[in-house]
């Protein structure tokens, strides 16, 4: 069980390291987001709703918090009033670029466009 900045525990089904990924990454929407931020470079709330997925807001704001919590994006305020952020990757979140490359690779080599 993880703990995200206010203590609220990201439970996990099992101990088995495929099972507690698929937990964190086992939907698309995450996957898409952590794609955008590694590939494209989108930081912003606005800049993920850009996307030609066209994520629904209230999953956008889940999956983000989510992937805060998780300790693959950070969160940073760029604006005061109103308050703005921004969502980075992390380290940890770096380590999911070769995984998203093969995703993508596996994609072009096998399904059509």
């Amino acid at each position: 069980m993880a703990t995200d900045s206010q203590s609220k525990p990201v439970e996990y089904r099992s101990n088995c390291p495929v099972s507690r990924s698929l937990d964190l990454l086992g939907d698309k929407w995450t996957l898409l987001i952590m794609r955008d931020a590694l590939f494209f470079e989108r930081k912003t709330f606005a800049d993920f709703t850009a996307s030609s997925e066209h994520i629904p807001t209230n999953l956008l704001s889940a999956r983000l918090k989510k992937l805060v919590a998780c300790g693959l994006l950070e969160r940073h305020q760029y604006h005061d009033k109103p308050a703005r952020y921004e969502y980075l990757p992390t380290a940890m979140g770096e380590k999911l670029r070769p995984v998203l490359n093969v995703i993508k690779q596996f994609g072009q080599e096998n399904l059509s466009a």
